[in-house]
């Protein structure tokens, strides 16, 4: 299969590239971004292009001939753009792709990096939903996955190909700029006092899960929730960081949440939601839907996102050990 990675250059496409180098089914693979991907791909075709570029990115596709569309071009609010630079970089992406997609016939699967906050948390929301409940976005994250979800699916039809929605919950490592893992690693954290939970994923398990929903044989009729077990509570997250934690009334804390700003660490509205009122969802049994089990609870990817600044510590003290 010939598959085609639209936002390698992220830290989720560049890894969800890793995982489709190391599966042999995959005989071609090619990738485009606005930034270079973040580890070295010795077999991965990249190609430098801006979202709204629409005919380069045609010339990108109609020349590689891709069985197999991974869109993961999704530009998260304070990861890599601001709010607004994310909403347009988002959209044009995705025009561009699927725009250049009706060019070819040999689309077979179109899978789609989504996320959890399309679920939204309002007073008509579920409190735990399945794949089976209905997308209510309350934050622009939300409404913008909502928006790739429903152009992807429809130009898919219209290509007679399958497409497959991986709603991931807040991705996590030590070594992703997300917002909120710059706000768990405050010093001081002003933190919700809440009971409400929250889950997130691995940046490992969320890329092989993607690439396995891409690439697998298997029919797959829903979108997938991915979401590591265990969730936490705000004061329980910046606990496993040894934070100082700063009780704020939940209200407080979304009101406030643009002082983020003034101190160099905003906390976008889908964030802010999160941490006040939690999200947690039903997740997919991908262990036993894609033979992808997910290795990490949410408390082991938390540690994993504090586990930075510790190897850094380390590998100072052994440079200074080996310079003496």
């Amino acid at each position: 299969m010939r598959v085609l990675v639209a936002g390698m250059g992220s830290a989720i496409g560049t890894n969800i590239a890793a995982c489709l180098e190391a599966d042999p089914a995959v005989t071609a693979l090619a990738g485009m971004d606005l930034e270079p991907p973040r580890r070295f791909l010795p077999t991965a075709d990249f190609h430098f292009v801006q979202p709204a570029d629409a005919a380069r990115v045609t010339k990108i596709v109609t020349s590689f001939k891709p069985t197999i569309v991974v869109h993961a071009w999704v530009f998260e609010p304070r990861a890599r753009s601001s709010p607004g630079q994310a909403r347009i970089r988002t959209m044009a992406g995705t025009e561009s792709l699927l725009g250049a997609l009706r060019h070819i016939d040999s689309v077979e699967r179109i899978a789609v990096r989504s996320g959890v906050a399309i679920y939204g948390r309002g007073r008509a929301s579920v409190d735990e939903p399945t794949v089976a409940d209905p997308p209510r976005p309350t934050t622009t994250f939300g409404t913008m996955l909502t928006r790739v979800e429903d152009r992807c699916r429809a130009v898919a039809d219209d290509l007679g190909a399958t497409t497959v929605a991986v709603r991931l919950a807040s991705v996590m490592a030590s070594n992703l700029p997300n917002p909120l893992g710059r706000y768990l690693r405050l010093p001081v954290v002003p933190t919700p006092a809440t009971t409400k939970r929250f889950g997130v994923v691995h940046l490992g398990d969320a890329a092989r899960v993607v690439a396995v929903a891409a690439t697998t044989s298997d029919s797959i009729d829903t979108p997938l929730n991915v979401m590591a077990a265990d969730p936490v509570t705000p004061l329980q997250a910046v606990t496993l960081g040894r934070r100082a934690a700063v009780p704020v009334a939940p209200i407080a804390f979304r009101a406030g949440r643009l002082l983020g700003e003034i101190t160099g660490t905003p906390i976008p509205e889908h964030v802010a939601e999160l941490l006040s009122r939690g999200q947690v969802v039903v997740p997919t049994d991908t262990d036993a839907l894609l033979g992808v089990p997910l290795r990490r609870s949410t408390p082991d990817a938390i540690t994993d996102l504090y586990a930075a600044g510790r190897l850094i510590t380390i590998d100072v003290d052994r440079l200074a050990a080996g310079a003496t």
